[in-house]
């Protein structure tokens, strides 16, 4: 089987296709659409269609199927449509029998009513349609041209923002769209509705803005930051790789995460992300990772990520490049960008990147390569524990990335960089578009790329559970990382008068939950005072040194009464009391610090790592 990931829209105009469907919402109020499926051209006398379980980029088994009703089978016969046999051959796999016939139909129903990414989300206002979760393939003809036509009222939902190419003017008929295979037609949502829309060149290239969601946001601004990233990121590979793209972006309360494809991108953020600046370094953090994804994943990625196997989880050691570089090179492109000034990106390093890994003890008993290989176990079905087992690889490869890029950057006196190796990586991809990277493929370009021997120290950090350098590495310019005990800062009010003398914050490696009265015990880390104290998930924390306490703010205050003290729990567990002592740590705090004094070395390393190329 081929893969081919790469589609223009001229290739689809007036193309025709042997596997079509038809997209019908009449009863989107219901969260239902309704799917005909035609496929002519059929010589056996069965043919299997498949739903598959994932979708690519979310390493998660969903079972897509669950979400089907309703499916019936038809033979096709000239204007004669009649009902045939089928059976399920497995939870995703549909055998239709053809009786001799050449065209089969099949009719069903696909429920959707998650606002997610990787989830339909249909309602009487819009309609966002995940592909791989709604339309089933044909076993062994997905490198055909599959046809969607879009049948809805067009005044009720005037817009349509996907990937998916024309293939003809839109008409009273529908809208006509195509992809060349079924792995570029899965790879492309649609929203459908009243949505805003902008259009803008940016890098030689068409773009299209979509904002989806009730309130107003500014798009003209969107619009300019959009066209900035665009142009820092391409400007590292030297264009980009296609002729259109589409960035579609949900402001919606309560949503959140982005999911990218090959031509497009799916962000949802909180409408407040247009309105609160500290909030919109996350959102144009989203928009640089989702983006550069189109390079790094969709076309460079490791071998068992295209072609996909959408039926069962498709197992990889190397999502630390997928991923782990992605996450570094998010933030570092939202400087390139001018989106965080040289101290708000260092101090993004130490607060969102190794503040947080320090704080998972599972970077000790578990390498990013298996963190890798379990994520559809370990990431995207977390147990309570997790932290404790498992560390991340987006955020544990983010920061060997970061590392990476030091090392080499200091072994080249500044005349190479991590973007070397990326562009090394690119034109291997345009070589060999159709190919996956096996890790020790990637580790010889990275070093081809960048001139630096690199496999013996990436390979022990990639397989290691012992801390990152990150001291030694930040040293090369001229940074420090301190880690140090939070002191308590001085209070006053009105005229500088002093306030009450509050406590110092304490730690005790646990979070806390109310739950109708009950204060639970949501998680509890290694190695600190919660879990020396023997405290475990769910446990039920009933009072403080016999003070009944029923809300989370409770036990804070008493526990914050006497400084710091060794203080008595009584808590429940199953139907039981038990009583325990916990004696809390202090709070520390990670930062990343100017060396005292930085030599021109360490200002000409710093300089060539925090460059801006446009």
């Amino acid at each position: 089987m081929s893969y081919v990931i790469e589609q223009r829209d001229d290739q689809l105009v007036n193309t025709s296709a042997a596997i079509r469907y038809e997209l019908r919402f009449d009863r989107a109020p219901q969260h239902l659409v309704h799917v005909r499926m035609r496929v002519e051209r059929v010589s056996s006398p069965t043919i299997t269609l498949v739903m598959p379980v994932w979708a690519p980029g979310s390493y998660k088994v969903r079972d897509y199927a669950g979400w089907q009703g309703n499916v019936e089978a038809y033979t096709v016969r000239g204007a004669q449509r009649t009902r045939t046999t089928m059976r399920w051959r497995d939870k995703t796999s549909l055998e239709v029998t053809t009786d001799g016939a050449d065209i089969i139909e099949v009719d069903y129903l696909i429920y959707g009513h998650e606002r997610t990414v990787r989830t339909n989300h249909i309602n009487r206002m819009h309609a966002f349609i995940m592909p791989v979760a709604t339309l089933m393939y044909v076993e062994g003809r997905t490198d055909e041209i599959h046809h969607v036509l879009l049948k809805h009222d067009a005044k009720l939902w005037p817009k349509v923002s996907t990937q998916l190419s024309p293939v003809r003017p839109s008409s009273s008929d529908g809208i006509l769209l195509g992809a060349l295979n079924y792995d570029l037609l899965a790879d492309s949502p649609i929203e459908i509705g009243d949505h805003v829309v902008k259009t803008f060149t940016a890098a030689g290239a068409k773009h299209e803005l979509a904002i989806c969601g009730y309130h107003e946001v500014d798009a003209d601004w969107m619009v300019e930051q959009l066209v900035r990233i665009v142009d820092v990121e391409a400007n590292v590979f030297g264009g980009v790789p296609y002729d259109r793209y589409v960035f579609i972006i949900w402001a919606y309360p309560g949503v959140g995460g982005g999911l990218e494809h090959a031509r497009s991108s799916v962000n949802a953020v909180d409408p407040s992300s247009f309105l609160d600046k500290g909030r919109s370094s996350g959102l144009l953090s989203l928009l640089t990772h989702e983006y550069f994804h189109l390079w790094n994943v969709k076309r460079i990625r490791p071998v068992e990520l295209g072609p996909f196997d959408y039926t069962r989880e498709n197992l990889t050691s190397m999502l630390w490049l997928a991923e782990g570089m992605t996450s570094y090179y998010d933030d570092l492109f939202a400087y390139r960008c001018g989106f965080l000034t040289q101290r708000e990106y260092i101090n993004t390093l130490a607060n969102d990147h190794i503040s947080k890994l320090l704080r998972v003890p599972g970077r000790f008993r578990m390498s990013v390569r298996d963190s890798s290989t379990l994520a559809w176990l370990k990431l995207y079905m977390q147990s309570p524990d997790a932290n404790n087992r498992f560390p991340s690889y987006y955020l544990k490869g983010g920061i060997v990335m970061l590392l990476l890029d030091l090392h080499v950057i200091d072994h080249t006196d500044g005349k190479k960089s991590l973007d070397d190796g990326l562009r090394a990586l690119w034109a291997h991809y345009k070589a060999n578009p159709e190919k996956g990277l096996t890790e020790a493929e990637c580790i010889a370009l990275f070093e081809r790329g960048t001139g630096v021997q690199l496999r013996d120290l990436l390979n022990g950090w990639l397989d290691g559970t012992t801390e990152l350098p990150f001291g030694e590495l930040l040293g090369k310019v001229g940074l420090e990382l301190d880690v140090s005990v939070v002191q308590p800062k001085a209070i006053t009010f009105g005229e500088a008068r002093a306030f009450a003398s509050v406590p110092p914050s304490k730690f005790y490696g646990w979070t806390l939950a109310d739950q109708g009265g009950r204060i639970l015990v949501k998680s509890v880390e290694d190695e600190t005072p919660a879990q020396l104290a023997g405290l475990g998930i769910d446990d039920e924390i009933v009072a403080v040194d016999g003070k009944r306490v029923t809300s989370t703010t409770m036990v804070e205050q008493f526990l914050a009464e006497r400084r710091g003290e060794p203080r008595q729990l009584t808590c429940h567990c199953d139907g039981r009391m038990f009583e325990t002592t916990i004696t809390p740590a202090p709070v520390q705090t990670c930062s990343i610090k100017d060396v005292a004094t930085i030599s021109s070395r360490q200002q000409q390393l710093r300089d060539a790592w925090l460059k801006r190329l446009v």
